[in-house]
């Protein structure tokens, strides 16, 4: 039994509290909201339905005290939305051991460098064993009080610590909890997987009008990737995978990478179509839109997803004109300079470095 502090109840948190408990482990889930916490505190735990497994699962501690839910945990794993990783790095300076595995599930785009970057600045100087998936485990959403739908549970999760060199040695102390762990070769590599910033800034920013207008009430993976919003997706596709190739990891298209994560059939995959794919995603085929622009999809995915690429981009000569072009649109939809509030280089402690430096960075966590 792994003691586990869950960071975040939201969707993920909820999914992966009510799974890893239901398993046996010992989980403290914890959200800086009160009233996020207030229907699950009633209940005492989290309905599971889905993939993941069905019932009621108790949850004995169940805290808006960070201090409380760290104390001793074996691992804290954060399953908050990117924005959010400065904050708990700040927070967690005093409070981190340096026995403790931390992970970020996910990290997305370079969270964990954002992390540990947040964490030194607020004081940390223990060792830091820190790793990151490069998607959520889970496809779920809260339908209810305490109740959690789990659609899908990722089949495969790609990983890396921070720094790389410690990824076997993290992938053995996590793999009791996610057996679906999967090495990559640093979270340079994980950075590049991020589907979710290769589909939802096309699917939001060709919606807006709809999104504005229905205030969401409409299917936003099925109904809102139309053939040309599937082609605006598979073009940004391609600048990423232009982007992978520079840095010399092995190209996995957005197709591959969104069956490999279960969301769509082995036929979508034949089709060679993100149109067809998204037609064929059981997963995601219920999930409705946003209710406003003033959302993740762009705040998270474009702010910390496609401005740390095109500022890798531009230090290996890749251009990138449709995922700059993306950035500036969804700036001035929201009103948000997403150069200057996004994850840059500099927020990422990587500011002045080169590739080269950068790459050995990753590898071995020293300047």
């Amino acid at each position: 039994m792994t003691t586990i502090a869950i960071l975040g109840a939201g969707n993920g948190g909820c999914a992966a509290a009510g799974d890893l408990a239901r398993r046996g482990h010992a989980v403290r889930l914890y959200s800086r909201s009160a009233a996020t916490l207030a229907p699950l505190r009633e209940r005492g735990g989290v309905e599971l339905r889905g993939q993941a497994g069905a019932g009621f699962v108790p949850l004995p501690r169940i805290t808006d005290d960070l201090a409380a839910a760290v104390a001793g945990a074996d691992v804290v794993l954060l399953v908050v939305p990117s924005l959010a990783h400065p904050w708990y790095g700040a927070q967690l300076a005093p409070l981190l051991r340096p026995e403790q595995v931390v992970l970020l599930n996910p990290g997305h785009t370079l969270g964990g460098l954002h992390f540990a970057a947040s964490l030194r600045q607020a004081g940390y100087r223990g060792r830091l064993r820190l790793g990151e998936t490069a998607t959520l485990t889970y496809c779920a959403r809260l339908v209810g009080p305490a109740t959690v739908d789990v659609f899908r549970v990722a089949p495969r999760l790609p990983f890396a610590a921070f720094p790389a060199r410690d990824t076997a040695e993290l992938l053995a102390a996590l793999r009791p909890l996610y057996p679906a762990l999967a090495p990559a070769a640093s979270v340079l590599e994980t950075a590049l997987m991020d589907i979710n910033a290769v589909e939802h800034p096309p699917q939001a920013l060709c919606n807006a009008g709809w999104i504005e207008a229905t205030g969401g009430d409409f299917y936003f993976y099925y109904q809102g990737t139309s053939p040309g919003v599937a082609r605006v997706i598979e073009a940004l596709d391609a600048e990423r995978l232009a982007l992978v190739r520079a840095f010399g990891f092995p190209p996995a298209s957005f197709l591959e990478r969104f069956h490999e994560a279960g969301y769509t059939t082995d036929a979508g995959l034949a089709s060679g179509s993100v149109y067809t794919a998204m037609q064929e995603s059981e997963p995601n085929r219920w999930i409705r839109a946003p209710r406003s622009l003033d959302h993740r999809y762009l705040h998270e995915d474009v702010g910390c997803g496609l401005v740390p690429w095109c500022e890798l981009a531009a230090l290996a000569d890749v251009p990138t004109p449709l995922m700059r072009g993306l950035v500036d649109l969804a700036g001035l939809l929201v009103g948000r300079d997403y150069w200057t509030t996004g994850r840059t280089l500099a927020a990422l402690g990587l500011a002045g470095l080169s590739l080269a430096r950068i790459k050995e960075y990753v590898q071995t966590g020293e300047y």
